[in-house]
């Protein structure tokens, strides 16, 4: 292949690239695609200092690293409570705010402001725990501490009330970008 169409197929291959890459903002069949998810780099379990933690109330023993998952990207990480058998899992979430307030999975039963930022304080699907997610671009960190009977929460106002406690605490400790 001459230098001439070598340069013009790697220039055709790399604008092929790139839009596939950047993605469309139609489908095939016509209707408007869904934007690609973002992508967060912020793991709560590398973000907060051990002072933050432990000025939280939880145990700055190392935490239980979660799994890494996608679709969204979710980075968890697990803190117990020195003083109970509570917990909370604090995750990044490659996920809009907005997603969260119009999901089913959730009840939304307030907004507020934690740092500076929008919040939402929500009982998840079924009633078994509490989040606060707090909007920091490009996602949510989300605040999580479950509620039971056998649990040391056992209504949802408790749990949601110590995950806003957790969640104001670690706020001046907050990225500006997931």
């Amino acid at each position: 292949m001459s230098g001439r169409l070598w340069r013009n197929a790697v220039s055709i291959a790399g604008t092929a690239i790139a839009l596939g890459v950047s993605g469309c903002t139609q489908s095939v069949d016509g209707h408007a695609a869904e934007p690609p998810n973002p992508r967060i780099s912020f793991h709560p379990c590398d973000g907060f200092p051990e002072e933050a933690i432990v000025t939280a109330r939880l145990n700055a023993s190392p935490p239980d690293r979660m799994p890494e998952r996608h679709n969204p990207q979710v980075y968890g990480c697990g803190y117990q409570s020195p003083d109970s058998y509570s917990g909370v899992v604090i995750s990044a979430i490659a996920e809009t705010f907005s997603s969260v307030e119009s999901s089913d999975r959730f009840t939304v039963l307030s907004e507020t402001t934690i740092g500076g930022r929008p919040a939402l304080v929500a009982d998840f699907r079924g009633g078994s725990a509490c989040t606060v997610s707090v909007a920091i671009e490009p996602g949510i960190l989300e605040f999580m501490i479950g509620y039971s009977e056998l649990e040391d929460f056992t209504t949802v106002d408790a749990a949601c009330d110590q995950a806003t406690k957790v969640a104001t605490t670690l706020a001046p400790y907050f990225p500006d970008h997931l």
